[in-house]
């Protein structure tokens, strides 16, 4: 069986596991506010705390598994990992029970850590990362154009707990490509008892890792709270979903224009253009009481993410050949998803919702700031190497 990183069942089976381990981010606006606090009547903060609960132990799950990639098979860990997140899944489907579902949420949020530590891990080891993750996350944009077009509409009808049999059954498709496809690395697992020796990572690895967690905060903290802060606006419930729909179609085009736009933009150049727009579409989102603008600023505000962390994953790839600093995505993006729905949960119950807007900008006026200075720490890293070398 070919199971070759740049072979048919190979890509496909990154693609999917990519787009499993991520839709969790996709599903924020339903997952949070319409499902948690509309459907289960939770309020925002405990609603925002079980989905941080869930990120949270992607994150615990993948500061384990990124520094031992090496040494896991990826095609026995990754189909398990995902099968076990359909299960706690399709259990939480059957239970509204605070603490079953914390327990489930922390469950699945482990085992997805694991599946998708691995499967960016794979994917930084491809020929063309930047091309690869940029197919990855075009297949993530259609499927939350399904997902977000179709998924509300089936709550509305079916109740809170399909939610979750959907998340369920991404997780299985996910597992059954791993477990038919996923890839072998090329390079050789090392013994488990035989430890192995990374140089350090490169200041400006750890500025872009930085700077990517706190884009992530602002955009999960937005996302989770998308759909509440329109009904706050007074905009009706089908004005909203109508907003959601169009969220799921201009996510389309992001991966496709990243992958159009590898060698006519910086990564640098990009990485500090996304947390600008992040801050101008937020405060535009919270602020605007007029519907147009809100749905404007709402159905761009996601795909600035997806644009953006492509050029920071491929620079990443380049930056850092043991693939260290992208097996840690999942953490790098996961802290600040994990914080984002429990602190626009706090802010938006003691401030107000349009309050999230003023918290993002702060937050991602810092992350434009650590972009600036990663690819200042690269550029002395380049010249450093130049000078010896001479």
């Amino acid at each position: 069986m070919d199971r070759s990183i740049d072979g048919l069942k190979g890509r496909t089976s990154l693609v999917l596991g990519h787009c499993a381990g991520m839709i969790d981010i996709v599903a924020l606006p339903v997952w949070v506010g319409i499902v948690l606090i509309g459907q289960f009547g939770l309020n925002p903060q405990r609603a925002g705390s079980l989905v941080t609960l869930f990120l949270a132990a992607v994150v615990i799950c993948s500061l384990f598994v990124s520094p031992r990639v090496d040494r896991i098979r990826g095609a026995i860990a990754v189909p398990a990992a995902f099968g076990v997140a359909a299960a706690a899944f399709f259990a939480l489907s059957t239970t509204k029970d605070y603490g079953a579902m914390a327990m489930l949420h922390f469950i699945g949020g482990l085992a997805v850590g694991c599946g998708l530590s691995i499967t960016h891990s794979t994917i930084g080891a491809s020929a063309n990362p930047h091309r690869l993750i940029a197919i990855a996350f075009t297949a993530l944009s259609v499927l939350s154009f399904g997902f977000l077009g179709g998924v509300p509409q089936l709550v509305s009808v079916k109740g809170g707990p399909v939610l979750f049999v959907v998340l369920g059954s991404i997780m299985l498709a996910a597992a059954l490509a791993a477990a038919i496809g996923f890839p072998a690395r090329a390079s050789t697992p090392s013994p488990a008892h035989k430890p192995v020796v990374h140089t350090p990572l490169a200041r400006g690895v750890w500025f872009a890792m930085v700077g990517t967690s706190l884009m992530t905060l602002s955009h999960s903290m937005m996302l989770s709270y998308m759909e509440r802060i329109g009904d706050a606006h007074g905009f009706s419930k089908q004005m909203v979903m109508s907003v959601l729909l169009a969220v799921g179609i201009v996510n389309l085009f992001p991966g496709v224009l990243a992958a159009v736009f590898e060698r006519k933009l910086s990564s640098q150049t990009v990485m500090v253009a996304g947390p600008v727009l992040q801050v101008v579409l937020g405060l535009t989102l919270t602020q605007s009481s007029q519907f147009g603008p809100y749905a404007f600023a709402a159905a761009i505000f996601p795909a600035v993410m997806i644009f953006t962390h492509t050029f920071v994953f491929a620079f990443l790839a380049r930056n850092d050949a043991s693939t260290r600093a992208v097996a840690a995505t999942p953490v790098i993006t996961m802290t600040g998803s994990a914080l984002g729905p429990i602190v626009g949960g706090v802010v938006a119950q003691n401030l107000g919702y349009s309050s999230i807007g003023w918290a993002v900008a702060v937050v991602a006026t810092i992350g434009a700031l650590c972009f600036l200075q990663a690819g200042r720490g690269t550029a002395r890293k380049v010249s450093a190497a130049e000078a010896a070398a001479t």
